[in-house]
């Protein structure tokens, strides 16, 4: 992964976070095209689409770290072709408590 594309990849991750956290919506799922189309990058759909390449983000493995180092928890489930058409991303359990807090607050 390009140093340019990591960013890319980590500001969309960011700005993500930051709607949900807003929002109070604890995850989202989207779909790969969506992805690829809100961050803009340079990896190709062949790419984005493997099973292979989710499993390294969820496993915050090399390049692929970001999604991860942002907060999230990721789940996907190949379609019958072995492809990924659609990604949840869930806030960790810090996010997830920082969340609850503020929710707290306003209950009281």
């Amino acid at each position: 992964m390009s140093v340019r594309d990591k960013t890319r990849w980590r500001e969309w991750a960011e700005r993500l976070r930051q709607e949900m956290m807003t929002g109070l919506i604890p995850q989202v799922t989207k779909s790969v095209d969506t992805i690829t189309e809100e961050i803009g990058t340079d990896k190709s759909p062949s790419v984005l689409h493997s099973s292979r390449f989710w499993s390294s983000c969820q496993a915050a493995q090399g390049a692929n770290d970001t999604l991860v180092k942002a907060g999230f928890e990721i789940d996907f489930k190949p379609n019958d072709e072995s492809e990924v058409d659609e990604v949840t991303l869930r806030l960790n359990s810090t996010w997830k408590a920082i969340m609850q807090g503020v929710l707290d607050r306003r209950v009281k």
